[in-house]
């Protein structure tokens, strides 16, 4: 339970490298410019929502970028209730195929690694089942099990770096493998 517990409302622990920091910020930021636009742009082409709410959804959907490498668990939250919450008025109108840009859904995928790289297993799990619930909820039967197949796989690899990083010395959450440190 005490997985579940640092999952639902844990605080993630800030990066402490100032320079690993401040390229993190950067490829956040960068991340949010682009999956907002993407995500826009896409729903303003096919779902047939007003353009205002594409704006507003798309830079909802894109916002929890900003946090991907700072703070991934976060992050993850933030975009779990975002994908929902965007998905939502899409699926409503059932014009497009898919609830958000695909981008959006590479997004969750990094997050998730980052996610994986920085906790213990316990922890990732609980990222891993709430994104087995938004895919399921997101998309339709056919592409669940290869999409879930996808995040698993880039999970354990998340996993194994963070055992590996661990097995260095390094066994905190804090100061496991920062995915900022490859920017």
């Amino acid at each position: 339970m005490n997985s579940l517990v640092t999952f639902l409302i844990g605080a993630d622990a800030p990066m402490s490298h100032p320079k690993r920091l401040h390229a993190a910020r950067i490829a956040g930021w960068a991340g949010v410019a682009y999956l907002t636009y993407a995500a826009a742009t896409y729903l303003d082409l096919k779902s047939g929502l007003p353009g205002v709410l594409c704006w507003l959804l798309g830079l909802a959907m894109g916002a929890p970028f900003v946090f991907a490498f700072t703070r991934p668990l976060l992050a993850w939250r933030l975009a779990f209730v975002t994908g929902i919450v965007g998905g939502w008025p899409v699926q409503m109108y059932h014009r497009t195929p898919f609830s958000w840009h695909p981008a959006l859904l590479v997004a969750q995928f990094v997050i998730l690694v980052a996610v994986a790289s920085r906790y213990r297993a316990a922890v990732s799990g609980w990222a891993w089942l709430s994104m087995a619930a938004l895919v399921t909820i997101s998309f339709c039967p056919a592409d669940r099990i290869p999409l879930m197949e996808i995040v698993t796989v880039l999970m354990g690899a998340g996993w194994l770096a963070y055992r590996r990083s661990a097995g260095r010395g390094r066994p905190t959450p804090s100061t496991s493998l920062d995915i900022g440190a490859t920017l």
